[in-house]
């Protein structure tokens, strides 16, 4: 998905001065991840291969919108969840409760 805009209206969203980089990756299945967890997010994201000097090597650099990079700082620094927690989200039991 290299150079596209994915889950966003490409119409509107065109205008390379809208974009900011917002993270850079040696591999690409790491930037389309990144890319993916911010489109679920509903942030516009777009993944773009850059050659480096030797042309063998590429860098491949996340871009949000500029108007929501904001919001993407703000979901890359919220905690994963704690293993009890998703094992409360899975169960709905807590762990090392009392079960009455």
């Amino acid at each position: 998905m290299a150079g596209s805009v994915r889950g966003t209206d490409e119409n509107a969203m065109t205008q390379i001065d809208d974009w900011e980089v917002f993270r850079t990756y040696t591999d690409q299945g790491s930037a389309d991840l990144m890319c993916d967890r911010l489109l679920l997010e509903n942030v516009p994201a777009r993944v773009e291969a850059h050659s480096l000097e030797n042309a063998r090597e590429a860098e491949y650099w996340v871009f949000v919108h500029r108007s929501l990079a904001h919001r993407a700082r703000w979901i890359v620094a919220q905690l994963p969840p704690s293993d009890q927690e998703l094992e409360f989200t899975a169960t709905g039991k807590l762990s090392g409760a009392n079960e009455t």
